[in-house]
């Protein structure tokens, strides 16, 4: 009967432990009170790191600053995120919290590859962006590339390997040109045109640049186009000589 008297007094009785839960609720539901108004004042301040044009930037910062009005934890980072995104100098974004009461935005800018005939440019992923051609550096440096509506990618892609095949030889594509059903041209820097078709295009480029290592390079200032749409050689079209 002791022994059991002791174990009473020595233990938590069921009214202790309901007690306890309840005074341990109403201390955490006041602590939120007071915490929660301060967790729902808006954001301070949204940080916008990115090296895109200064002119864009100061458009894109008044953009995201619509979201001041968010709270720390109410702010959605995945739509600011692809609001961000969507501007086209800016190549994809980060939106982190920054405690207690920032965002920090990282846009990094685009990486443009060449210039789009019909206006834009494409960047390093094949995609056209339409940006102020006057906000681009060295516009004058990138090649120009031609193709029917969809084909940037294709043609990005075609150009890298293709800049790969006439870079052995210190030449470099300053235009590559697509028709509508598919024939490719190119123009080099020296001027010389080569004229491709739609059919197994690398493989022809890899062929005429064999003879063109062969035969033509000392021949560079006579040359107008080479022509690699024949199944086992080219031809070729020389400059009219003055008389």
């Amino acid at each position: 009967m002791k022994g059991a008297n002791g174990a009473q007094n020595g233990g938590w009785t069921w009214g202790a432990k309901l007690l306890l839960l309840v005074v341990l609720v109403i201390a955490g539901f006041m602590v939120w009170q007071g915490v929660k108004p301060w967790l729902q004042r808006p954001l301070q301040q949204i940080i916008l790191q990115t090296d895109i044009p200064a002119a864009e930037k100061l458009r894109l910062q008044a953009q995201v600053n619509a979201h001041l009005a968010d709270s720390f934890f109410g702010a959605d980072l995945q739509a600011i995120r692809l609001e961000v995104e969507d501007h086209p100098w800016v190549d994809g974004a980060r939106v982190s919290r920054v405690w207690p009461n920032r965002l920090m935005i990282e846009a990094p800018r685009q990486i443009f590859m060449a210039r789009w005939k019909d206006g834009g440019f494409i960047n390093h992923k094949g995609e056209l962006a339409l940006v102020e051609p006057r906000q681009v550096v060295a516009i004058e440096q990138l090649p120009l590339l031609a193709g029917p509506a969809g084909s940037p990618w294709a043609l990005s892609q075609l150009f890298r390997h293709m800049s790969w095949l006439v870079e052995r030889d210190d030449l470099t594509i300053v235009e590559l040109t697509m028709a509508r059903r598919g024939a490719v041209e190119l123009r080099l820097q020296n001027g010389i045109i080569l004229l491709l078709g739609r059919d197994q295009i690398l493989p022809r480029l890899q062929r005429l640049m064999t003879v063109y290592r062969s035969h033509f390079v000392t021949k560079v200032d006579t040359i107008k186009r080479i022509d690699g749409r024949y199944p086992y050689g080219v031809s070729v079209a020389w400059k009219e000589v003055d008389s």
